[in-house]
């Protein structure tokens, strides 16, 4: 797999994005969860094979992305983006496979509701397929808190953390997320480089309905300890849909492109040679 090279989107907002192997064949969209960014997916892209190309979004309000003003982060912004991502990147009409990880699996499912022409098929990994009333609220006190910055670069390395904290991810991949997560502020200081608006409880969409709702191939990836994709909401939203199917990680958390990596790379490479 190729070194990733940096691209920018312009538009509104304007966004930025990593490609690896553009020469393959067949192109891979891959979406990052909430707080993250495109750097994540680099574990997969180093475990997957040289035949796929892989571009993947620094989502609105992450990374080196823009923020957009007035806040407007719900799934289907996300959707817009991605059709954006596409139309821009790949030539003639042509299709992708699209992934994406927790939240960004959501913004995937609306897409691919919305623009089902532009995908061959998608993977929507770990997502939230149902809410509670304790994780609306927990998540919106997150919103809340107030920025957290940090006097110098490697201070702000070393109190990165991971929500939720869990799994057995290799420090080295932990490490190179962290030197990738951080911006420096007007005032000299370091700080995450995600808005805080993006963070909304219930998440912006019926995630059941559109599963339901989605016309083309379907892939759910469940990690096997999550507590946020559980397995019976999972069960449920697979047999929703003659063409979603459910494969879970045995043995693995919510952090799945940090977590297990190559287990993703061989999923969606069997998933996208399936179709």
């Amino acid at each position: 797999m190729s070194e990733p090279h940096s691209h920018i989107l312009h538009g509104t907002p304007r966004l930025h994005y990593l490609e690896w192997n553009p020469g393959g064949a067949r192109t891979i969209i891959l979406i990052h969860g909430n707080s993250a960014n495109a750097w994540w997916w680099e574990p997969m892209a180093r475990a997957i094979g040289p035949e796929f190309r892989l571009l993947a979004l620094d989502q609105r309000g992450h990374g080196d992305s823009e923020w957009v003003r007035p806040a407007a982060y719900a799934p289907e912004d996300y959707a817009g983006d991605i059709a954006r991502l596409i139309e821009h990147a790949i030539s003639g009409g042509g299709q992708a496979i699209v992934a994406g990880h927790s939240m960004g699996g959501l913004g995937v499912l609306a897409f691919a509701r919305a623009h089902p022409g532009r995908a061959r098929g998608v993977v929507a990994i770990d997502i939230a397929v149902t809410s509670s009333h304790g994780r609306d609220r927990y998540l919106r006190r997150l919103r809340a808190l107030p920025v957290v910055t940090y006097p110098d670069f490697e201070t702000a390395k070393g109190r990165y953390r991971l929500m939720p904290k869990e799994g057995e991810v290799d420090p080295a991949i932990l490490h190179d997320v962290a030197a990738r997560s951080f911006a420096r502020t007007e005032d000299g200081r370091w700080t995450l480089k995600f808005d805080r608006k993006t963070i909304v409880g219930v998440d912006g969409l019926h995630v059941l309905d559109t599963i339901h709702e989605i016309s083309i191939p379907t892939m759910l990836v469940r990690a096997a300890n999550s507590r946020i994709m559980t397995a019976e909401a999972a069960e449920q939203a697979r047999a929703s849909n003659p063409h979603a199917r459910l494969v879970t990680i045995p043995d693995s958390h919510h952090h799945l492109p940090l977590e297990r990596p190559a287990d993703l790379a061989r999923i969606i490479a069997e998933f996208a040679g399936s179709i």
